[in-house]
C-alpha cells in the first residue's frame, strides 16, 4: 500500500471535454485521465521525480491495477499545464489516496491545497483516506506533511500502519474513519496488488505502555 506523498476508469480524456472542477482563485482543475491520454508520458515524468524507486509504481502498472474500474487517475492542471496527479482507489464510500504528487517546479504555489479542495468536490459523499509518515523529532518534512493535510481539512484518526520500517498515520476527510469498511477495502486491496498490506492498529496509551514495562 503506497502512502500518499502519499495506485482511470472514465472514458474522458485530458482535454477540454474532460470532467473538470475549477478553482478560480488558483486556476486549478482536476481531470480524469485514461491510459491512452496524451499526458501519460508527463504523468510518468512527475511520478519518477516525485517518489523514490522503492515507493513508486509505473503509471502503466497503476492503470493496469485499476482494470476493475475502481481506480481514478486524476490529472491536476494549473491553467492548461499538467502540474501533478492523484491516484485514487475506490471502494464503497472509501476513496483511498494512494498517490498524490505535484511536479517539483510547481510546488509552493498553492497547487496542492487547491487540488485537495477540488478532490473533495469530486467525491462529496465519500471518505477520502490517506497515509503519511508519522512525525518524529528527527524528520521535519514529516511534520510538514502532516500539517499540510490537517490544514486542508483532514483529521488524524488515531490509527496507524507500519511497513518499510516506517510508521504511518492514517488520516481521513471526516472526523470518524469508517474502520469496518476500511478493513474491507484492505482485504480487497490484497486481491489486486501483490504487496503485503499492513493492518491498522492503535498504539496503546502511554500509561499502559509504562505499566507494561514494570
Amino acid at each position: 500500500m503506497q502512502p500518499a506523498k502519499t495506485d482511470g476508469r472514465n472514458r474522458s480524456t485530458a482535454n477540454a471535454c474532460a470532467p473538470s472542477f475549477h478553482s478560480a482563485a488558483e486556476s486549478v482543475a482536476l481531470r480524469i485521465l485514461t491510459q491512452d491520454s496524451p499526458e501519460t508520458a508527463r504523468l510518468e515524468t512527475i511520478n519518477e521525480v516525485s517518489f523514490p524507486e522503492c515507493e513508486r509504481n509505473a503509471i502503466s502498472d497503476l492503470f493496469a491495477s485499476g482494470r476493475d474500474g475502481n481506480l481514478d487517475m486524476i490529472g491536476i492542471y494549473a491553467g492548461d499545464a499538467l502540474a501533478g496527479f492523484f491516484a485514487v482507489r475506490k471502494f464503497r464510500r472509501i476513496r483511498y489516496l494512494a498517490y498524490f504528487a505535484v511536479a517539483p517546479e510547481r510546488r509552493s504555489e498553492g497547487i496542492g491545497s487547491a487540488a485537495i479542495r477540488q478532490l473533495k468536490m469530486l467525491y462529496p459523499d465519500c471518505q477520502i483516506v490517506t497515509e503519511f509518515e508519522a512525525p518524529d523529532p528527527v524528520h521535519e518534512i514529516r511534520r510538514r506533511r502532516r500539517d499540510f493535510y490537517i490544514r486542508n481539512g483532514f483529521y488524524e484518526t488515531g490509527w496507524y500502519t507500519f511497513y518499510d520500517e516506517t510508521e504511518f498515520q492514517i488520516a481521513c476527510s471526516e472526523p470518524e474513519l469508517d474502520m469496518p469498511v476500511f478493513r474491507l477495502f484492505l482485504a480487497y486491496l490484497n486481491t489486486i496488488i501483490s504487496d503485503h498490506i499492513p493492518q491498522p492498529y492503535q498504539p496503546a496509551p502511554v500509561t499502559e505502555r509504562k505499566a507494561g514495562k514494570k
